[in-house]
């Protein structure tokens, strides 16, 4: 495996993700060859110890983003296919850059397993959590504070190979927190060198609907109904609306409830 530590990953990625608690996989394959424009790969993953939504990003090419939501259920297992990437001809490695962003509650027994395929190459791979500091977060400060990425070192656990835990200062993102960070993603739409992600945006919130009412069918704090209702609301009309309605929309209800 290739060593190395990790400040910050690529601006693209530090931009969209800083405030959120993440993994960050750093993935290598090993070119045999170029006969192929894309390389394609696919990531398994088990998570135990949590419930919630996991959303994934990650970058195809300089121009096109993939990212999706997925609602984790206990001990659940995912398979992430269909994933690829352009091949860089004037690399021995080829690099993906691939985020997961869990939304929800780790428990303190975890544990996550996770394997990355690819039937052209080998690959390697390294995982690095990420927690934002929220400390003088609003307030001016002569203080800096420079959160680092921290690698997770793999535990071995027979039968079943390697596997990560995660420490009682990893907590997971609020599961409100999701449409606050697809809000971000007009800010990847609108910038010119990225292809439209309207349609996928669309997806995800329609998805991420489904999932929090789901979760709702549960004991609700009653500061979140009326955010539900709301996203309700959004849920009904989604497909009528326009990219920047939508936005707009998301934008309205991040602002009131965060007053």
């Amino acid at each position: 495996m290739i060593s190395f530590s990790y400040n910050r990953p690529p601006p693209w990625f530090f931009q969209f993700a800083e405030h959120y608690v993440h993994f960050f996989l750093d993935i290598k394959f090993d070119k045999q060859n170029n006969l192929k424009e894309f390389l394609e790969f696919s990531i398994k993953l088990e998570l135990t110890g949590f419930e919630g939504l996991l959303f994934y990003i990650y970058r195809v090419s300089d121009n096109r983003l993939v990212f999706d939501v997925i609602d984790h259920k206990v001990d659940s297992i995912h398979n992430i296919e269909g994933l690829e990437v352009q091949l860089n001809p004037n690399e021995e490695f080829q690099s993906v850059d691939f985020g997961i962003l869990p939304f929800g509650q780790f428990k303190e027994d975890n544990r996550m397993y996770l394997t990355v395929s690819c039937k052209k190459y080998e690959s390697s791979f390294q995982i690095f959590t990420w927690m934002p500091s929220l400390l003088f977060k609003n307030v001016k400060s002569i203080i800096r504070i420079d959160n680092k990425y921290g690698e997770l070192i793999p535990l071995d656990d027979q039968p079943h190979g390697y596997y990560y835990h995660f420490d009682h200062s990893f907590k997971g993102n609020k599961t409100e927190m999701l449409f606050s960070l697809i809000n971000t993603l007009c800010d990847f739409d609108t910038n010119p060198i990225y292809e439209s992600c309207v349609a996928g945006i669309k997806s995800v919130i329609a998805k991420t609907n489904e999932f929090l009412f789901e979760l709702s069918e549960k004991t609700v704090p009653i500061d979140l109904r009326s955010i539900l209702k709301e996203l309700e609301r959004l849920k009904f009309n989604i497909d009528n609306l326009s990219k920047d309605e939508i936005f707009n929309w998301i934008d309205n209800i991040i602002q009131y409830y965060s007053i």
